[in-house]
């Protein structure tokens, strides 16, 4: 059987005259609005309209019903376009070295001239290694190393038994208090 008589429709038939015959049927066999109607009914109905339904295709089809191979006109031949398949994707392998050894080359270069800042002045926050002053009412207050100081603040111990605030001989006058 073929799809013009799935349809009802001969072979002179218009595309909207197919439309027609395609809407007519569907709504005779679909399940859902029929009570006759199945998936199964409704297969061969739909296969003829994407046939019929798409001028190439149809063209194509009626070539097949007359037992033809190929194209019959220079014309037709020429409206199918043929698709070169995409060539194979390849990763980018070349790339990913050439930006590795820029990335390596700016760290390293980074490594070589970095000079460390010099230290910024006294913020007033003592801490393991700060240089410190003593005021004559007692009173630790931070100052540049590189100046004359009293002590250097020292690491606290982990038992707590004893803490060690300045390490010079005037930190003893800071402990008795």
């Amino acid at each position: 059987m073929t799809h013009y008589e799935v349809l009802g429709i001969g072979r002179d038939a218009s595309t909207s005259q197919i439309r027609t015959a395609f809407r007519r049927l569907a709504r005779a066999h679909h399940p859902d609005t029929s009570t006759s109607g199945s998936a199964e009914s409704l297969a061969p109905i739909n296969e003829a309209w994407r046939v019929l339904g798409d001028p190439a295709s149809r063209r194509a089809y009626d070539r097949s019903l007359a037992g033809e191979a190929g194209p019959s006109t220079a014309q037709e031949r020429s409206s199918t376009p043929t698709i070169a398949p995409p060539p194979p994707s390849s990763f980018p392998w070349r790339f990913l070295a050439v930006m590795t050894a820029v990335g390596i080359g700016i760290v390293m270069l980074g490594v070589f001239t970095y000079e460390p800042s010099p230290p910024g002045p006294p913020d007033n926050v003592l801490e393991s290694g700060s240089c410190v002053v003593i005021e004559d009412n007692g009173d630790a207050s931070e100052v540049n190393c590189e100046n004359d100081h009293d002590g250097v603040v020292a690491r606290a111990r982990r038992d707590h038994r004893s803490v060690q605030g300045l390490r010079p001989a005037r930190a003893q006058a800071c402990r008795r208090r």
